[in-house]
């Protein structure tokens, strides 16, 4: 593809849109949908098993013979179990306060406690490469231990951070392309090192992050002619990506804009919900997994936070809430899921499909382009 874009021309996409991986709803269906609109979809695999992917890859494979990739998650446990006065409180709280009423059995009762089972992340690597994946994506860590290996089998390694320190290390180690996660985007926090006893993280917002990124890969000598980077959070139409352009970037990667297209994994309520915020309701907190994500408030959230109770680290806390998490999806219950989202909630847009999403940001970008360049002409 002779696109001008360098991220086109690096992925062989059309259009300089990614559909951002998102565990648990970026469907096979949704991510050939977006790669065969002439974007970039990319599977959330993070928390899949082995088996999982490789049915998830084929199910691809059958539906686009388009560019796509696959996403893992990177950041190690803070702890390899929890502390047994510190799981029975939260045990307690979570029985009286959410599992009672979704009609769950109480698990403070339980003498067992939480131990993290052996990483899969190797076994979930292997199968994306025996599958010759085009794309590999990692969050919240860098990959370089296995940059080497996949650019062996002719896949690019995409790296998304949330700092300039960041940016640099994976461009020093080997990364393909880098994403820009700014402080509005939803879903967890990318940041590479997190301390569990520190509330406190980075919150850069996309703005000011992006060209400051773009500079440091400059100082490095890797200038924009030969790594793309990509713009995240916050935007969710024509004139967000034609912003991130301006300030150096080569694409966006949306998240909360597809968490609402016609082939998305979110259920019903999760979507409504959505639909139905502004950019005030989320907030960045670690009660859904222990570690740092930005959601819709619902009452999980608020009731967790007005009582004061400390959740467990990553991601031993997301093993404690799996069965509320589990019943009230099952139950298409709003208020005690982890409803990931951004900050662009009042752009989104009911029944559309990924392919519709992504002409529409085509199309707003280029009346966008030639408005600016109407006004600059004036100037």
């Amino acid at each position: 593809m002779n696109s001008p874009n360098l991220l086109c021309r690096s992925l062989n996409i059309q259009y300089p849109i990614i559909q951002a991986p998102m565990s648990g709803v970026t469907t096979p269906e949704l991510v050939a949908a977006a790669s065969n609109a002439g974007g970039l979809g990319i599977l959330g695999a993070g928390r899949m098993l082995p088996n999982q992917i490789l049915d998830a890859i084929h199910k691809i494979k059958n539906l686009t013979n388009h560019t796509y990739g696959v996403n893992l998650l990177l950041a190690p446990p803070d702890k390899n179990e929890a502390d047994k006065e510190d799981l029975f409180d939260v045990q307690q709280f979570l029985d009286n306060k959410f599992r009672q009423n979704l009609g769950l059995s109480p698990k403070s009762n339980q003498k067992t406690g939480i131990t993290l089972p052996s990483s899969i992340l190797l076994e979930q690597l292997r199968v994306i490469t025996d599958e010759k994946v085009p794309l590999v994506s990692f969050a919240m860590g860098d990959p370089v231990k296995d940059v080497k290996h996949i650019h062996s089998t002719g896949a690019k390694v995409m790296s998304m951070v949330t700092t300039v320190e960041e940016a640099i290390n994976v461009v020093r180690n080997g990364t393909d392309i880098v994403v820009v996660q700014g402080a509005e985007a939803g879903g967890h926090r990318s940041t590479f090192d997190i301390d569990p006893d520190e509330e406190e993280i980075p919150l850069i917002g996309t703005m000011p992050l992006v060209p400051q990124v773009v500079d440091a890969i400059k100082k490095e000598g890797r200038t924009a002619e030969n790594i793309p980077v990509v713009a995240a959070g916050g935007i969710a139409d024509g004139r967000g990506l034609v912003a991130v352009l301006a300030l150096g970037a080569s694409g966006v990667m949306l998240g909360t804009r597809f968490l609402v297209a016609n082939e998305s994994g979110a259920f019903k309520a999760y979507q409504e919900r959505l639909l139905s915020a502004k950019e005030t309701d989320t907030v960045v907190t670690k009660v859904f997994t222990g570690r740092p994500a930005r959601g819709l408030r619902n009452s999980f959230v608020h009731v967790y936070l007005k009582s004061g109770s400390k959740p467990l680290t990553w991601p031993i806390q997301l093993l404690a809430t799996n069965d509320i998490y589990a019943a009230a999806q099952q139950q298409n219950n709003a208020e005690y899921f982890p409803l990931l989202a951004g900050q662009g909630l009042r752009m989104l847009k009911k029944g559309q499909s990924a392919a519709k999403i992504i002409q529409e940001i085509m199309a707003e970008a280029k009346e966008t382009s030639s408005m600016l360049n109407q006004m600059l002409r004036t100037l």
